[in-house]
Protein backbone atom coordinates (compact mmCIF):
# COMPACT_ATOMS: atom_id res chain seq x y z
CA UNK A 1 0.00 0.00 0.00
CA UNK A 2 1.09 3.54 -0.43
CA UNK A 3 0.19 6.74 1.74
CA UNK A 4 0.73 9.91 0.09
CA UNK A 5 -0.72 13.39 -0.83
CA UNK A 6 -1.68 14.40 -4.18
CA UNK A 7 -1.24 16.83 -5.78
CA UNK A 8 2.04 18.41 -3.25
CA UNK A 9 1.57 21.84 -2.00
CA UNK A 10 -2.12 22.26 -3.57
CA UNK A 11 -4.30 24.60 -1.30
CA UNK A 12 -6.90 21.37 -1.69
CA UNK A 13 -4.76 18.54 -1.49
CA UNK A 14 -6.42 14.67 -1.09
CA UNK A 15 -4.74 12.15 1.51
CA UNK A 16 -4.71 8.96 -0.64
CA UNK A 17 -4.23 5.50 0.52
CA UNK A 18 -3.49 3.54 -2.21
CA UNK A 19 -3.19 -0.15 -3.75
CA UNK A 20 -0.02 -0.01 -5.63
CA UNK A 21 0.86 1.40 -8.99
CA UNK A 22 -2.18 4.09 -8.36
CA UNK A 23 -0.14 7.07 -7.17
CA UNK A 24 2.10 6.48 -10.39
CA UNK A 25 -1.13 6.67 -12.66
CA UNK A 26 -1.77 9.52 -11.62
CA UNK A 27 1.73 11.13 -11.96
CA UNK A 28 1.93 9.83 -15.15
CA UNK A 29 -1.41 11.80 -16.63
CA UNK A 30 -0.67 14.73 -18.97
CA UNK A 31 -0.59 18.01 -17.03
CA UNK A 32 -1.56 16.50 -13.85
CA UNK A 33 -2.89 17.78 -12.21
CA UNK A 34 -5.64 20.33 -13.78
CA UNK A 35 -6.87 23.23 -12.07
CA UNK A 36 -10.24 22.69 -10.47
CA UNK A 37 -13.59 23.78 -12.60
CA UNK A 38 -15.63 26.23 -10.91
CA UNK A 39 -19.17 26.97 -11.74
CA UNK A 40 -19.40 31.14 -13.25
CA UNK A 41 -21.49 31.75 -10.08
CA UNK A 42 -21.26 30.06 -6.34
CA UNK A 43 -24.31 27.45 -6.95
CA UNK A 44 -24.81 26.38 -3.61
CA UNK A 45 -24.60 26.56 0.32
CA UNK A 46 -24.47 24.32 3.50
CA UNK A 47 -28.19 24.49 5.75
CA UNK A 48 -28.36 23.00 9.22
CA UNK A 49 -31.67 20.74 9.23
CA UNK A 50 -33.12 19.14 11.94
CA UNK A 51 -32.88 15.70 12.29
CA UNK A 52 -30.08 15.45 9.23
CA UNK A 53 -27.34 17.22 10.45
CA UNK A 54 -25.67 19.26 7.12
CA UNK A 55 -27.54 19.49 3.53
CA UNK A 56 -26.94 21.19 0.53
CA UNK A 57 -29.16 23.42 -1.33
CA UNK A 58 -29.08 25.56 -4.46
CA UNK A 59 -28.72 29.66 -3.70
CA UNK A 60 -30.19 29.79 -7.69
CA UNK A 61 -32.02 28.14 -10.59
CA UNK A 62 -29.64 25.49 -12.22
CA UNK A 63 -30.05 24.15 -15.69
CA UNK A 64 -29.98 20.42 -16.61
CA UNK A 65 -26.16 19.48 -17.30
CA UNK A 66 -24.87 22.67 -15.25
CA UNK A 67 -21.70 22.22 -12.87
CA UNK A 68 -22.76 22.62 -9.41
CA UNK A 69 -19.64 22.58 -7.39
CA UNK A 70 -16.02 20.51 -8.10
CA UNK A 71 -13.52 19.53 -5.03
CA UNK A 72 -10.66 17.39 -4.20
CA UNK A 73 -11.93 14.13 -2.03
CA UNK A 74 -10.01 14.76 1.41
CA UNK A 75 -9.21 11.29 1.37
CA UNK A 76 -9.19 8.61 -1.15
CA UNK A 77 -8.74 4.82 0.45
CA UNK A 78 -9.24 1.38 -1.06
CA UNK A 79 -12.47 -0.27 -0.80
CA UNK A 80 -11.53 -3.26 0.40
CA UNK A 81 -8.21 -4.42 2.47
CA UNK A 82 -7.03 -7.40 4.39
CA UNK A 83 -5.07 -7.38 7.18
CA UNK A 84 -3.34 -10.06 8.33
CA UNK A 85 -5.29 -11.67 11.05
CA UNK A 86 -4.36 -15.00 13.23
CA UNK A 87 -5.57 -18.10 11.83
CA UNK A 88 -7.40 -19.25 14.91
CA UNK A 89 -9.48 -16.06 15.28
CA UNK A 90 -13.37 -16.67 15.10
CA UNK A 91 -15.61 -15.66 12.35
CA UNK A 92 -16.12 -12.84 14.77
CA UNK A 93 -12.61 -11.86 16.16
CA UNK A 94 -11.18 -11.18 12.25
CA UNK A 95 -13.60 -9.08 11.09
CA UNK A 96 -12.93 -6.76 14.24
CA UNK A 97 -9.33 -7.41 13.22
CA UNK A 98 -9.63 -5.67 10.20
CA UNK A 99 -11.59 -2.52 10.98
CA UNK A 100 -8.64 -2.59 13.75
CA UNK A 101 -6.13 -2.57 11.35
CA UNK A 102 -7.85 -0.56 8.90
CA UNK A 103 -9.02 2.40 11.74
CA UNK A 104 -4.61 2.61 12.60
CA UNK A 105 -3.97 3.45 8.66
CA UNK A 106 -7.17 5.98 8.83
CA UNK A 107 -5.43 7.46 11.75
CA UNK A 108 -2.29 8.19 9.77
CA UNK A 109 -3.86 9.27 6.61
CA UNK A 110 -6.20 11.54 8.44
CA UNK A 111 -3.32 13.06 10.95
CA UNK A 112 -1.86 13.53 7.50
CA UNK A 113 -4.70 16.29 6.65
CA UNK A 114 -4.21 20.11 7.06
CA UNK A 115 -6.07 21.59 10.47
CA UNK A 116 -9.00 22.26 8.45
CA UNK A 117 -9.42 19.30 6.33
CA UNK A 118 -8.91 17.21 9.34
CA UNK A 119 -12.04 19.65 11.13
CA UNK A 120 -13.92 19.00 8.16
CA UNK A 121 -13.00 15.26 7.97
CA UNK A 122 -14.03 14.80 11.51
CA UNK A 123 -17.32 16.62 11.45
CA UNK A 124 -18.98 15.02 9.06
CA UNK A 125 -21.62 11.71 9.93
CA UNK A 126 -21.16 8.70 11.49
CA UNK A 127 -23.77 5.95 11.25
CA UNK A 128 -21.59 3.33 12.31
CA UNK A 129 -21.21 3.71 16.19
CA UNK A 130 -22.66 0.62 17.01
CA UNK A 131 -21.02 -2.18 14.82
CA UNK A 132 -17.41 -2.20 16.09
CA UNK A 133 -16.04 0.51 13.43
CA UNK A 134 -13.54 3.24 14.74
CA UNK A 135 -14.62 6.89 14.49
CA UNK A 136 -12.42 7.12 11.57
CA UNK A 137 -13.67 3.89 10.18
CA UNK A 138 -17.02 4.79 10.74
CA UNK A 139 -17.01 8.47 9.01
CA UNK A 140 -15.23 6.66 5.92
CA UNK A 141 -18.15 4.21 5.58
CA UNK A 142 -20.79 6.36 6.42
CA UNK A 143 -19.57 8.86 3.57
CA UNK A 144 -17.64 7.15 0.62
CA UNK A 145 -18.36 7.98 -2.90
CA UNK A 146 -17.18 4.61 -5.05
CA UNK A 147 -14.05 5.09 -7.08
CA UNK A 148 -13.70 2.58 -9.42
CA UNK A 149 -11.25 2.39 -12.57
CA UNK A 150 -7.95 3.68 -10.67
CA UNK A 151 -6.59 0.18 -11.47
CA UNK A 152 -7.03 -0.89 -15.23
CA UNK A 153 -8.02 -4.31 -15.83
CA UNK A 154 -9.02 -5.02 -12.36
CA UNK A 155 -12.91 -5.26 -11.60
CA UNK A 156 -13.65 -6.82 -8.25
CA UNK A 157 -15.19 -3.93 -6.11
CA UNK A 158 -13.01 -5.15 -2.54
CA UNK A 159 -9.50 -4.22 -4.84
CA UNK A 160 -11.56 -0.91 -5.83
CA UNK A 161 -11.01 2.76 -4.34
CA UNK A 162 -13.23 5.30 -2.51
CA UNK A 163 -13.49 8.44 -1.58
CA UNK A 164 -14.57 10.80 1.35
CA UNK A 165 -15.28 14.28 0.35
CA UNK A 166 -16.62 17.55 2.47
CA UNK A 167 -19.32 18.73 0.38
CA UNK A 168 -20.47 16.38 -1.85
CA UNK A 169 -20.36 13.67 1.20
CA UNK A 170 -22.70 15.48 2.85
CA UNK A 171 -25.75 15.40 -0.02
CA UNK A 172 -28.41 13.74 1.54
CA UNK A 173 -29.50 10.76 -0.34
CA UNK A 174 -32.84 10.85 -2.29
CA UNK A 175 -34.40 7.71 -4.10
CA UNK A 176 -35.21 10.58 -7.36
CA UNK A 177 -31.61 12.29 -6.76
CA UNK A 178 -31.48 15.62 -8.41
CA UNK A 179 -27.45 15.68 -8.70
CA UNK A 180 -24.67 13.10 -9.85
CA UNK A 181 -20.89 13.74 -8.68
CA UNK A 182 -19.06 12.91 -11.49
CA UNK A 183 -14.55 11.59 -10.73
CA UNK A 184 -12.32 13.61 -13.22
CA UNK A 185 -8.74 11.71 -12.82
CA UNK A 186 -6.85 15.08 -14.62
CA UNK A 187 -7.34 17.32 -11.53
CA UNK A 188 -8.13 14.61 -8.70
CA UNK A 189 -11.76 16.22 -8.22
CA UNK A 190 -15.44 15.24 -8.32
CA UNK A 191 -17.52 17.55 -9.84
CA UNK A 192 -21.07 17.45 -9.36
CA UNK A 193 -23.90 18.23 -12.27
CA UNK A 194 -27.40 19.13 -12.33
CA UNK A 195 -29.26 16.29 -13.77
CA UNK A 196 -32.52 17.83 -14.17
CA UNK A 197 -33.35 21.46 -13.74
CA UNK A 198 -33.13 22.65 -9.70
CA UNK A 199 -35.10 25.68 -8.71
CA UNK A 200 -33.31 28.21 -6.33
CA UNK A 201 -33.51 26.96 -2.88
CA UNK A 202 -34.25 22.79 -3.81
CA UNK A 203 -32.32 20.82 -1.62
CA UNK A 204 -29.44 18.94 -3.72
CA UNK A 205 -29.57 15.44 -3.35
CA UNK A 206 -27.46 12.20 -4.45
CA UNK A 207 -28.37 8.38 -4.10
CA UNK A 208 -26.59 6.17 -1.98
CA UNK A 209 -27.45 3.03 -3.68
CA UNK A 210 -28.93 1.44 -6.68
CA UNK A 211 -32.31 3.54 -6.97
CA UNK A 212 -33.20 1.33 -9.90
CA UNK A 213 -34.22 -1.65 -7.31
CA UNK A 214 -37.47 -1.78 -5.85
CA UNK A 215 -38.74 0.41 -2.85
CA UNK A 216 -38.55 -2.76 -0.66
CA UNK A 217 -34.80 -3.33 -1.52
CA UNK A 218 -34.02 0.06 -1.25
CA UNK A 219 -34.77 0.55 2.02
CA UNK A 220 -33.17 -2.65 3.41
CA UNK A 221 -30.00 -1.55 1.08
CA UNK A 222 -30.29 2.03 3.08
CA UNK A 223 -29.96 0.43 6.69
CA UNK A 224 -26.21 0.75 7.43
CA UNK A 225 -26.91 4.54 7.12
CA UNK A 226 -29.64 4.55 10.01
CA UNK A 227 -32.39 6.19 8.12
CA UNK A 228 -35.56 5.51 6.41
CA UNK A 229 -35.73 7.05 3.36
CA UNK A 230 -39.15 9.42 2.85
CA UNK A 231 -38.66 10.34 -0.77
CA UNK A 232 -42.02 10.21 -2.96
CA UNK A 233 -40.92 6.47 -4.51
CA UNK A 234 -40.69 5.34 -1.25
CA UNK A 235 -43.40 6.96 0.64
CA UNK A 236 -46.05 6.81 -1.73
CA UNK A 237 -48.01 3.42 -2.59
CA UNK A 238 -44.85 2.05 -4.39
CA UNK A 239 -46.25 -0.57 -6.81
CA UNK A 240 -46.58 1.70 -9.80
CA UNK A 241 -43.16 3.11 -8.82
CA UNK A 242 -41.49 -0.12 -8.83
CA UNK A 243 -42.81 -1.76 -11.99
CA UNK A 244 -41.62 1.79 -13.97
CA UNK A 245 -38.30 1.31 -12.16
CA UNK A 246 -38.10 -2.15 -13.36
CA UNK A 247 -39.43 -1.25 -16.97
CA UNK A 248 -36.16 1.08 -17.22
CA UNK A 249 -34.42 -1.92 -16.42
CA UNK A 250 -35.66 -3.84 -18.75
CA UNK A 251 -34.88 -1.85 -22.15
CA UNK A 252 -31.60 -1.57 -23.32
CA UNK A 253 -31.60 0.71 -26.84
CA UNK A 254 -29.53 -0.88 -29.86
CA UNK A 255 -29.49 1.65 -32.69
CA UNK A 256 -27.53 -0.56 -34.90
CA UNK A 257 -29.67 -3.35 -34.50
CA UNK A 258 -32.46 -1.37 -35.42
CA UNK A 259 -31.35 0.38 -38.37
CA UNK A 260 -30.83 -2.86 -39.97
CA UNK A 261 -34.49 -4.99 -39.04
CA UNK A 262 -36.24 -3.38 -41.84
CA UNK A 263 -39.44 -4.83 -40.42
CA UNK A 264 -39.28 -2.43 -37.62
CA UNK A 265 -40.69 0.80 -38.13
CA UNK A 266 -38.75 4.03 -38.69
CA UNK A 267 -40.04 5.33 -35.19
CA UNK A 268 -39.80 2.20 -33.74
CA UNK A 269 -36.51 2.90 -31.49
CA UNK A 270 -37.19 6.56 -31.21
CA UNK A 271 -40.92 5.57 -29.63
CA UNK A 272 -39.40 3.20 -27.42
CA UNK A 273 -36.51 5.53 -26.29
CA UNK A 274 -39.50 8.51 -25.96
CA UNK A 275 -41.12 5.78 -24.03
CA UNK A 276 -38.22 5.29 -21.44
CA UNK A 277 -37.60 8.74 -21.13
CA UNK A 278 -41.25 9.36 -20.45
CA UNK A 279 -40.63 6.58 -17.26
CA UNK A 280 -37.66 7.96 -16.15
CA UNK A 281 -38.56 11.61 -15.79
CA UNK A 282 -42.04 10.67 -14.18
CA UNK A 283 -39.14 8.66 -11.55
CA UNK A 284 -36.68 11.23 -11.36
CA UNK A 285 -34.09 9.30 -12.57
CA UNK A 286 -32.51 11.50 -14.69
CA UNK A 287 -29.20 10.57 -13.17
CA UNK A 288 -29.17 6.48 -14.13
CA UNK A 289 -27.18 5.80 -16.82
CA UNK A 290 -30.74 4.37 -19.19
CA UNK A 291 -31.54 8.08 -19.60
CA UNK A 292 -28.06 9.14 -20.87
CA UNK A 293 -28.37 5.92 -23.76
CA UNK A 294 -31.76 6.68 -24.90
CA UNK A 295 -30.87 10.47 -25.22
CA UNK A 296 -28.21 9.16 -27.66
CA UNK A 297 -29.46 6.54 -28.67
CA UNK A 298 -32.54 9.15 -30.74
CA UNK A 299 -30.14 11.03 -31.74
CA UNK A 300 -28.59 8.31 -32.94
CA UNK A 301 -31.78 7.35 -35.07
CA UNK A 302 -31.82 10.33 -36.72
CA UNK A 303 -28.33 10.43 -37.86
CA UNK A 304 -29.42 6.41 -39.25
CA UNK A 305 -32.44 8.44 -41.02
CA UNK A 306 -30.30 11.32 -42.28
CA UNK A 307 -32.89 13.67 -40.30
CA UNK A 308 -29.97 16.18 -39.15
CA UNK A 309 -33.13 18.65 -38.00
CA UNK A 310 -33.66 16.28 -35.56
CA UNK A 311 -30.71 14.76 -34.95
CA UNK A 312 -29.57 18.22 -33.90
CA UNK A 313 -31.62 18.82 -31.26
CA UNK A 314 -31.20 16.03 -29.71
CA UNK A 315 -27.21 16.41 -30.12
CA UNK A 316 -27.66 19.53 -27.63
CA UNK A 317 -29.85 17.45 -25.25
CA UNK A 318 -26.99 14.90 -25.20
CA UNK A 319 -24.17 17.40 -24.60
CA UNK A 320 -26.16 18.25 -21.23
CA UNK A 321 -25.83 14.61 -20.05
CA UNK A 322 -22.15 15.70 -18.84
CA UNK A 323 -22.43 12.88 -16.01
CA UNK A 324 -22.62 10.41 -18.45
CA UNK A 325 -20.41 7.00 -18.18
CA UNK A 326 -17.78 8.26 -20.88
CA UNK A 327 -19.45 11.28 -21.69
CA UNK A 328 -18.22 12.74 -25.31
CA UNK A 329 -19.17 16.42 -26.10
CA UNK A 330 -21.13 16.12 -30.01
CA UNK A 331 -20.72 19.84 -30.28
CA UNK A 332 -19.61 18.79 -33.80
CA UNK A 333 -23.49 17.98 -34.35
CA UNK A 334 -25.21 20.62 -33.06
CA UNK A 335 -25.69 22.51 -36.69
CA UNK A 336 -27.75 20.35 -38.96
CA UNK A 337 -25.83 21.78 -41.98
CA UNK A 338 -22.50 20.27 -40.22
CA UNK A 339 -20.15 18.72 -42.65
CA UNK A 340 -19.72 15.95 -39.52
CA UNK A 341 -22.82 14.31 -39.81
CA UNK A 342 -22.11 13.02 -43.43
CA UNK A 343 -19.03 11.82 -41.88
CA UNK A 344 -20.64 9.77 -38.98
CA UNK A 345 -20.14 5.59 -38.73
CA UNK A 346 -24.58 5.93 -38.76
CA UNK A 347 -24.76 8.47 -41.44
CA UNK A 348 -28.18 7.32 -43.23
CA UNK A 349 -27.79 4.02 -42.21
CA UNK A 350 -31.41 3.34 -42.02
CA UNK A 351 -31.55 3.93 -45.37
CA UNK A 352 -29.15 1.33 -46.75
CA UNK A 353 -26.28 3.91 -46.75
CA UNK A 354 -23.90 2.46 -43.80
CA UNK A 355 -20.07 1.99 -44.67
CA UNK A 356 -19.46 -1.04 -46.81
CA UNK A 357 -19.44 -4.24 -44.77
CA UNK A 358 -20.73 -2.96 -41.64
CA UNK A 359 -24.19 -3.01 -42.69
CA UNK A 360 -23.89 -6.81 -43.86
CA UNK A 361 -22.08 -8.05 -40.10
CA UNK A 362 -25.57 -6.33 -38.17
CA UNK A 363 -27.83 -8.27 -40.72
CA UNK A 364 -26.37 -11.43 -40.23
CA UNK A 365 -26.37 -10.86 -36.43
CA UNK A 366 -30.64 -10.10 -37.03
CA UNK A 367 -31.37 -13.10 -38.56
CA UNK A 368 -30.27 -14.37 -35.19
CA UNK A 369 -32.41 -12.23 -33.00
CA UNK A 370 -35.55 -12.79 -31.85
CA UNK A 371 -38.51 -10.57 -32.45
CA UNK A 372 -37.46 -7.04 -31.69
CA UNK A 373 -33.79 -7.78 -32.50
CA UNK A 374 -32.28 -8.65 -29.07
CA UNK A 375 -33.16 -10.70 -25.89
CA UNK A 376 -32.11 -9.47 -22.06
CA UNK A 377 -30.33 -12.00 -19.93
CA UNK A 378 -32.83 -13.44 -16.94
CA UNK A 379 -33.04 -10.57 -13.95
CA UNK A 380 -32.72 -7.45 -15.93
CA UNK A 381 -28.95 -7.57 -16.15
CA UNK A 382 -28.95 -4.85 -18.77
CA UNK A 383 -26.95 -6.94 -21.17
CA UNK A 384 -27.77 -7.30 -24.75
CA UNK A 385 -27.35 -10.67 -26.47
CA UNK A 386 -28.21 -12.00 -29.70
CA UNK A 387 -29.57 -15.86 -29.62
CA UNK A 388 -26.99 -18.27 -31.55
CA UNK A 389 -27.15 -21.45 -33.40
CA UNK A 390 -27.04 -24.50 -31.44
CA UNK A 391 -22.60 -25.23 -31.30
CA UNK A 392 -21.83 -21.75 -31.34
CA UNK A 393 -19.19 -21.04 -28.77
CA UNK A 394 -20.16 -18.81 -25.68
CA UNK A 395 -21.28 -16.02 -24.34
CA UNK A 396 -23.04 -14.96 -27.28
CA UNK A 397 -22.14 -11.05 -29.02
CA UNK A 398 -23.21 -8.93 -25.78
CA UNK A 399 -23.36 -5.49 -25.32
CA UNK A 400 -22.62 -4.38 -22.00
CA UNK A 401 -24.54 -1.68 -19.85
CA UNK A 402 -23.88 0.02 -16.69
CA UNK A 403 -25.68 -1.81 -13.67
Amino acid sequence: MTITTLPLNAKESTECFFFPGVKEYFTRLPGFPHPLQRPTKPAHRLVDLPGKGKAVFSTRALAQGELILSERPLLIRPSGMTIPTPPTFTREQFFQHQLNGTELYLEHSVNRMSPERKAAFMALANSHKEDGSGPLMGITRTNSIGLPGLRPGVKEPEEQHSAVCNEISRLNHSCSANTNPIFDKYSLSYRLYAVRDIAAGEELTFQYINTLSDAAKRQESLKPYDFVCTCTACTEPTAESDARRAAICGFTPTVMMWAIKRELSDDWLIEKCREQLALIEQEGLEHVEPYCAAVKAIMEAYICLGDTAQASKWAAKVNKCVWADNYQSVENLLDPASPAYKKHPMWRMRLGQAPPGFGKMFQDFAALAGEDGVKMLPGGAGIMMFPMPAGMPKPPFPFPSRK
